[in-house]
């Protein structure tokens, strides 16, 4: 069924993007729709479930975050400095459906200084580029913690469970 909706859906914009709703378009867009939920529909079904006060804080830590790293890349482009600590770190997620992986990627490419380069599914991982990167260790807690208060506020009862019951296992941003 869910399938069916997202046919629906692209063949909906593929005749928006032509206006005219002719049966040529009609039926290009339903073979394009098909072919592309056929060939990548690669989405994970899983619950998402909505916690409203876990979700109030990982918007107001969000927004803390989005404050802080925005006076950091002012105090970086304003400095006298001609060197800028850029790097790439890699940031093991792990009990992430594809829904919660898109949200803590989005939310790293919104903070100012930050931008997800890529996302490995197998493992799970993010590799984040980070312009002002002194601390490794620092933008792999961030990350983790950003993933902790996503999968409290909007993950399933599964991924809830490993957060609360195997926290202390993560150092450093990578399993022991």
């Amino acid at each position: 069924m869910i399938r069916l909706v997202r046919v629906v859906v692209l063949v909906v914009i593929w005749v928006a993007l032509w206006g005219d709703p002719s049966p040529a378009n009609l039926l290009s867009g339903l073979a394009l729709a098909v072919a592309i939920v056929v060939l990548f529909d690669t989405w994970r079904s899983a619950p998402v479930v909505v916690r409203p006060l876990r979700a109030a804080h990982f918007a107001v830590h969000f927004a803390f975050k989005l404050v802080e790293a925005s006076l950091v890349v002012a105090r970086t482009v304003v400095s006298p400095r001609d060197r800028v600590h850029t790097g790439i770190v890699e940031v093991p997620l792990r009990g992430c459906s594809d829904a919660l992986v898109t949200l803590i990627a989005d939310a790293v490419s919104l903070t100012p200084g930050t931008l997800t380069l890529e996302v490995r599914r197998d493992p799970q991982a993010l590799f984040v580029h980070a312009l002002d990167l002194r601390d490794v260790e620092q933008v792999e807690a961030d990350v983790r913690r950003l993933e902790v208060l996503a999968i409290r506020a909007f993950g399933s009862e599964e991924a809830l469970a490993g957060v609360e019951t195997d926290d202390s296992t993560w150092r450093r941003g990578r399993p022991r």
